[in-house]
């Protein structure tokens, strides 16, 4: 009897543990096509004529599917010059946001020294300052080094990876045991041997969610190489492109102020695709970075 009393107790709460499941399935189902359904809307606008995208009701299938939007915006813009300084710009300045942040966070998590705390509050206090108040000064520095509309004014300010670099490689390098370091000691090895021998290895999920997020980062910046940059051939893709929302400069030689929606939505899929890829390739990387320090070592 006991045992029928305690089966039909179970029966609701089991249906209601199946009834929030699947509301919270729905829940994630309408949030995952309300954050896809705009990429779907520029990929399809991207590969219809103009005539086709501006038609009301809009249609949700593209009528006719052609790559012309691309061909015009290759032919209007040095699109592969573009692509490769944005893959220069972007490796390198990841590169060095990888090698400096990991160093600053070994020293401020492993090494002891003289003011190291008051020395890395201080720094983290520069997070506070908005990051538009250095623009003049750091364009004024720019201009005083003759750097001005060359790869190197775009490079150099963002080389370091910036405070974000360090705090993130510091929460990194406390979780890692602190006897590996001490048994390299033993044995002889010098500090930079036991960082690159030894901590970095270990530091690989770290290294590989900040090098993820600063690639995306500099691969779809905009403000600062706009500001440095004059010869057209010199731009990155997202200052680049940012030229096919202008009606004034169409890149034709018309000043007519015709927007050409179609190769708007085919440049934004040149600019997103790569970082797309990127971004399924290492998911798993970015879902780590969230938790990442969580732990104390």
């Amino acid at each position: 009897m006991a045992t029928q009393t305690r089966t039909v107790r179970a029966k609701p709460r089991i249906e209601l543990e199946g009834l929030v499941t699947a509301i919270a399935y729905v829940v994630l189902i309408l949030w995952a096509v309300a954050a896809l359904f705009p990429i779907y809307w520029m990929a399809k606008n991207s590969i219809e004529p103009s005539k086709n995208i501006a038609v009301f009701p809009p249609n949700l299938l593209p009528t006719k599917v052609t790559l012309v939007n691309y061909f015009d915006v290759m032919r209007r813009f040095p699109i592969p010059r573009w692509f490769l300084n944005t893959v220069i710009v972007a490796s390198v300045r990841t590169a060095g946001a990888l090698l400096f942040g990991a160093m600053a966070g070994y020293a401020f998590a492993k090494l002891k020294f003289w003011g190291r705390e008051v020395l890395f509050w201080a720094l983290m206090s520069v997070i506070m300052i908005p990051g538009f108040i250095t623009i003049i000064p750091l364009y004024q520095l720019i201009r005083a080094f003759g750097l001005i509309d060359t790869i190197w004014a775009v490079i150099l300010p963002g080389l370091t990876g910036g405070i974000g670099a360090m705090f993130l490689m510091r929460q990194v390098m406390r979780t890692l045991p602190t006897e590996i370091i001490e048994s390299g000691r033993i044995d002889g090895s010098g500090e930079f041997r036991i960082f690159w021998e030894l901590i970095m290895p270990l530091a690989k999920p770290g290294l590989a969610v900040l090098g993820l997020f600063h690639f995306v980062g500099n691969w779809n910046s905009f403000l600062w190489p706009l500001i440095v940059l004059r010869a057209k051939e010199k731009f990155l893709l997202a200052s680049g492109l940012g030229l096919l929302a202008s009606p004034k400069d169409t890149g034709m030689g018309s000043m007519t102020g015709v927007l050409f929606v179609g190769q708007v939505m085919a440049g934004a899929c040149i600019q997103a695709i790569p970082i797309i890829i990127v971004f399924l390739l290492f998911q798993q990387y970015f879902l780590k970075g969230i938790t990442i320090g969580a732990i104390k070592g």
